[in-house]
């Protein structure tokens, strides 16, 4: 054998060595991927937060009547989950008429943060429009704050319908 053959070998060896190592960098993404996909469902109450069913502490330019539910998103701007769950649920506020979205950022609003005792980030807190909180928790995933605020739905729509 000649030694070009080795030589074409070789390179060969080394092509395929950089074509799996890149497939097992889009693997490890995909691994993410679905880590995030397959969370648990719900909200998860962190052990934090306004009481339920209890009257929400007031914001300055907030006026829970004008929406039927007023869902306040607790962020920080170092939060990953928080980067990559905000412009969902900016689509959902677009999608119900009925919800009104509050972006509170950990920077911008640290007193709103004690008055609500938001520890921990992203967290959610649905009120109705008489100021009640329906629900709270931390939500990680777009899934999770579905599930919440369809949660607040219903039970306003079944309190309407029994009242």
């Amino acid at each position: 054998m000649s030694g070009g053959v080795w030589v074409v070998s070789y390179a060969l060896l080394w092509v395929t060595v950089i074509v799996l190592g890149l497939t097992v960098v889009v693997l490890l993404r995909q691994i993410g991927v679905l880590h995030t996909r397959i969370a648990p469902m719900g909200v998860h109450f962190a052990g934090e937060g306004p009481e339920l069913d209890a009257p929400a502490p007031t914001l300055k330019g907030l006026d829970y009547g004008d929406n039927d539910v007023t869902l306040l998103a607790f962020t920080s701007p170092t939060c990953e989950l928080c980067a990559a769950l905000v412009p969902g649920l900016q689509r959902i506020e677009s999608a119900y008429a009925e919800v009104d979205l509050q972006l509170i950022s950990s920077e911008l609003a640290e007193k709103s943060f004690r008055s609500f005792k938001v520890r921990s980030t992203p967290y959610l807190i649905a009120v109705d429009r008489d100021g009640i909180v329906q629900s709270r928790g931390v939500a990680n995933t777009l899934d999770q704050a579905e599930e919440m605020l369809a949660e607040v739905l219903a039970g306003i729509e079944a309190a309407e319908v029994g009242a």
